[in-house]
């Protein structure tokens, strides 16, 4: 963490601290970041009681685009303004989209790469065009890549010396089944525990519901796996229209 520049849920928490009264040696502390990292970002932007995180963001992505060379060769697409779509619908769009996947769990910055990915025709983004779009910085791209590849919604692929972020056709359907999995552990475990607990105890009785519930919820989805699977066959055997 050292090293690597602040990032917005950062300097979120930064402002929160501040409100509930913390020290910087306590701030730095918390976001493993020295005390005097914590001191110069709050003296440059406002001072202790002046500090707005989101002011504070903007300004340090405006110095970091001053910093970065030149991007002449980068594939950075203007596709989510053509097919005559209109700007303000598709800048309201992509809020939309970023609160939805913030909704599920994610956090701020996974969202808004997953939002800005979908929002390509292509499906992928390179690391480079995330950091210019998002105006974070590498490492921040990197840890939240390396977060929505763990949870299997996005593929890491080398583009020549350069990683590339793609959104596969089955996307929904991995993540959907890694859910499965889940409930099919939680069937199983509170089954177990209500065996050993007693079906008839207290305890037993609220671990058989639970287990039932999950067991119930697994044949479900296997279910709809199956229906799913058929389908996303016939869908791609199936000629594309022109």
């Amino acid at each position: 963490m050292p090293g690597k520049r602040l990032d917005e849920e950062e300097r979120q928490l930064i402002a929160q601290f501040l409100w509930d009264g913390l020290g910087y040696s306590e701030i730095g502390r918390r976001l493993q970041r020295p005390a005097s990292t914590i001191q110069r970002e709050v003296a440059r932007n406002g001072g202790h009681n002046n500090y707005r995180p989101g002011a504070a963001h903007r300004a340090a992505a405006e110095r970091a685009m001053r910093r970065m060379p030149a991007v002449d060769d980068l594939d950075i697409d203007e596709e989510a303004y053509s097919f005559d779509r209109r700007p303000g619908k598709v800048q309201e769009f992509h809020l939309r989209l970023v609160g939805v996947f913030r909704q599920t769990g994610l956090t701020l910055t996974a969202a808004r790469i997953l939002a800005e990915i979908f929002m390509t025709d292509k499906g992928s983004l390179t690391a480079t065009e995330l950091v210019l779009r998002l105006s974070v910085s590498p490492g921040t791209i990197s840890r939240s890549t390396s977060y929505l590849e763990e949870l299997d919604l996005v593929r890491g692929e080398r583009d020549g010396k350069r990683m590339r972020y793609f959104l596969d056709d089955d996307l929904w359907y991995r993540a959907w089944l890694s859910s499965a999995e889940r409930n099919s552990v939680w069937a199983h475990t509170a089954l177990d525990g209500s065996e050993i607990f007693g079906p008839d105890t207290p305890v037993g009785a609220r671990l058989k519901d639970m287990g039932q519930f999950f067991a119930f919820v697994v044949v479900d989805m296997e279910s709809t796996q199956k229906k799913w699977l058929d389908f996303f066959e016939k869908k791609k055997k199936s000629p594309r229209r022109s």
